[in-house]
């Protein structure tokens, strides 16, 4: 095989070579780059990109800017042997979508339905519930709360006022007979009065009036004895 020394441009449309090319380089010494290549099996074709930059070996490490996903078309179906790249702190590696899923930092993640919230608890395990009483939740995290109820009840001042026993607002019975004067608490109708109050003494007494409570008479004293 001949050789051609010194330096110079050597120009050809085609070039063959056996399996090596060797770049000296800009410096005058020994230290030479080999471009090898394996013993085909077939023919095949490398084509170089029309775009400055640098080629990358095995020996390089990979940097995320010198990944170009904006090329990349989207998967839009995904499955559990596809595979990405991660880095474990010393080197990239791949790691199946499969493999992905089954760390504790993603399967710790219960599952719920439309409208639920992931609340902890006092273990720190979380879980998906769904809100109850008189607030909600829409899947836009929009959260409501119920209206005021739809009748409204008003009762005099001194009134007592009653609740059923689902203590709804809407249901409010107002007691007429009873009224609170003062430390009086007072029932009866329009003519028929009775009363309870608190004596200077301390004990309670009840009293009675048969004119609209215009006056009250005492009927039984109770003592703390």
């Amino acid at each position: 095989m001949s050789t051609q020394n010194g330096y110079g441009s050597f120009h050809a449309k085609k070039v063959e070579v056996a399996n090596q090319v060797l770049f000296h380089g800009a410096s005058d010494d020994t230290n030479t780059v080999t471009l090898n290549v394996a013993d085909p099996a077939s023919d095949y074709t490398i084509e170089l990109p029309t775009s400055a930059g640098t080629l990358m070996t095995t020996s390089d490490d990979v940097e995320i800017t010198q990944i170009d996903i904006n090329g990349a078309n989207e998967e839009s179906s995904p499955a559990s042997s596809h595979e990405v790249i991660v880095y474990n702190g010393t080197a990239n590696k791949k790691m199946s979508l499969a493999n992905l899923a089954g760390l504790s930092d993603f399967s710790d993640m219960p599952s719920g339905t439309d409208s639920q919230i992931i609340v902890f608890d006092s273990a720190n395990s979380a879980a998906a519930v769904s809100l109850s009483g008189d607030a909600t939740i829409a899947n836009d995290g929009v959260i409501t709360v119920s209206d005021k109820p739809s009748v409204e009840k008003v009762c005099e001042a001194n009134k007592f006022i009653h609740l059923d026993s689902n203590r709804d607002c809407s249901n409010i019975n107002v007691i007429e007979a009873a009224t609170v004067a003062g430390d009086n608490v007072e029932v009866g109708n329009s003519t028929n009065r009775w009363q309870l109050n608190i004596n200077a003494s301390g004990h309670l007494e009840l009293k009675y009036s048969s004119d609209s409570g215009s006056t009250f008479a005492v009927k039984q004293v109770f003592n703390n004895a």
